[in-house]
């Protein structure tokens, strides 16, 4: 049974026993090391009295521990709650709880905000501390003492493929954050012919993981295993400590944000560090402007693989290496708009766009994008919200797109960022696109504000690239460039610039805080 999570590992561990599984800046553990602490973690847990189909919370940065424990959780028959670690405790609180969760597994630097919720989650029966405080101030059990103690051969516990595995939660970028249901297979299936097929992952690969493990960056360390690679954990995604590690660590290849790339290209140490070693970028959580991907891909080569997922849908396409490179019989514009594009379908996922009666739309019109393939979520933790995404087998994944000819995917916008303007209908990735072509311009986020005359106004927040200095006459000058791209109706009514933006737990520009001002006193949330 490919599809049971703790089999996958073992199959890993005995063809790769000696290979170097994980690095975390000095300490590292082989494959036999890994197989064995994934062991007697189970072991612990169980002794602690952890059984089957238990709900068990991990409350874990990057680093050595997060997989084995991740691993053991599954290995002792057990739902691993997967908590994203930039989340307040309130968050972990609501997590927790939503999930009946009887045993959390915390990272001391988590010490407060544990304490701090410890006393309204009466169900909550073992906490078990990773790491040591000063002064501990959460009645925990030691981590390091439970597992030394325990045997380390791998516990007698019947898994199906089919049983629960695993409950996240959605980013919550268009409300409240959802838990998300999957099984063995479904996430091994999402996790590892996914990851495969996107990741281009090789034999041997060294891949860096600098975004949060609770994030997509997750789905590549199942693959990297299945081809006896390593996978460096980084204590966070700043550029410095990901080109140090680049180099340090000869890294092959990485996951992350758009963002991350944009500050790359705008970093002005960037050469002094040795990075021929990296062969793949992976970028996810948003589109990146075509203007800036070109950038990129002038100053660091063919190595980028985008990717279109989401929590209850899985993986859906990707823009693979060569089509982010043009053809030699093919155009300027055509490259251009491909680009632009989330790659196509991967294999055995179907795709189709919708108009708001579920119909499906011819190729080229704009609509509602829905996927089906068996790397998606079981359904909802709450499944009486099941009905709001899944119908006929079919995940309505709210976001606005079309296919063309080619079967290239294009994401048009979220549908619930659209802005509608004086009765038109104006989708901020596009504006945000057409100012990230502007030289001037690193990022650009647009919302709708309330507005007497138009019900709602384009207005967008920029950060300029080192150097450039926002104003009145950049304003006026990028308002006249957005009108020149796309007309009048989708330019900004006003531009105000930032030294950065807020991000939510997930990475992505947080449009909810950056809206909050503007509609906080308001009943409805439109114009």
């Amino acid at each position: 049974m490919w599809g049971v999570l703790p089999d996958v590992l073992d199959r890993a561990c005995t063809y790769y026993r000696d290979r170097v599984a994980i690095v975390d800046d000095d300490r590292s553990i082989t494959y036999q090391q890994m197989w064995l602490w994934r062991n007697r973690i189970a072991n612990a847990l169980i002794a602690a009295g952890v059984q089957k189909g238990d709900r068990v919370g991990l409350l874990m940065p990057n680093c050595l521990e997060f997989i084995p424990i991740q691993q053991a959780v599954w290995a002792a028959g057990a739902v691993l709650v997967q908590m994203p670690t930039r989340a307040a405790a309130d968050g972990f609180r609501s997590n927790l709880a939503q999930t009946d969760a009887t045993t959390l597994l915390y990272h001391a630097k988590f010490e407060d905000a544990v304490a701090s919720i410890r006393e309204e989650l009466p169900k909550l029966q073992t906490v078990i501390r990773v790491g040591e405080v000063d002064q501990p101030v959460v009645d925990a059990v030691d981590f390091a003492a439970v597992v030394s103690a325990a045997a380390d051969n791998r516990p007698d516990v019947v898994i199906d493929e089919h049983d629960e595995a695993y409950v996240l939660f959605t980013s919550g970028s268009t409300g409240e954050p959802k838990g998300v249901v999957n099984s063995h297979f479904t996430w091994s299936y999402y996790a590892i012919s996914a990851g495969l097929e996107i990741g281009d992952i090789r034999f041997g690969e060294v891949f860096a993981h600098g975004a949060p493990l609770t994030h997509f960056t997750q789905i590549f360390a199942m693959p990297t295993f299945v081809r006896g690679g390593t996978n460096v954990m980084l204590p966070g995604l700043d550029v410095e400590t990901l080109l140090t590690n680049i180099e340090r660590h000869r890294v092959t290849a990485t996951a992350v944000v758009p963002t991350i790339i944009y500050l790359l290209l705008d970093h002005a140490g960037r050469d002094a560090f040795d990075l021929s070693s990296l062969a793949t970028v992976i970028y996810a959580g948003a589109p990146m402007a075509p203007e800036r991907l070109r950038q990129a891909l002038d100053t660091f080569g063919p190595i980028f693989i985008q990717t279109y997922a989401g929590t209850e849908q899985g993986y859906v396409s990707c823009l693979r290496k060569h089509e982010h490179v043009a053809g030699e019989r093919e155009s300027s514009d055509d490259w251009v708009a491909r680009l632009a594009s989330a790659g196509r379908p991967m294999f055995a996922v179907a795709v189709s766009i919708r108009d708001d009666d579920d119909n499906v739309l011819p190729t080229g019109e704009v609509g509602e994008i829905c996927s089906r393939q068996l790397g998606q979520m079981l359904g909802y933790l709450d499944p009486e919200r099941n009905a709001e995404t899944v119908r006929d087998g079919w995940v309505h994944t709210g976001d606005i797109g079309r296919v063309d000819d080619d079967g290239y995917l294009y994401l048009v916008d979220r549908k619930k960022d659209m802005v509608v303007s004086g009765g038109f209908n104006v989708f901020p990735r596009q504006v945000e696109d057409a100012l990230c072509a502007h030289p001037t311009v690193a990022q650009a986020a647009v919302i709708g504000v309330p507005d007497d005359k138009w019900g709602e106004a384009v207005l967008a927040m920029v950060v300029t690239r080192p150097g450039e200095i926002g104003g009145f006459d950049l304003e006026r000058e990028l308002i006249g460039h957005v009108k020149t791209l796309l007309g009048s109706v989708p330019a900004p009514k006003k531009i105000l610039f930032t030294d950065e933006f807020p991000l939510n737990p997930a990475g992505k520009v947080d449009k909810k805080a950056i809206r909050k001002p503007y509609w906080q006193n308001r009943t409805r949330q439109i114009g």
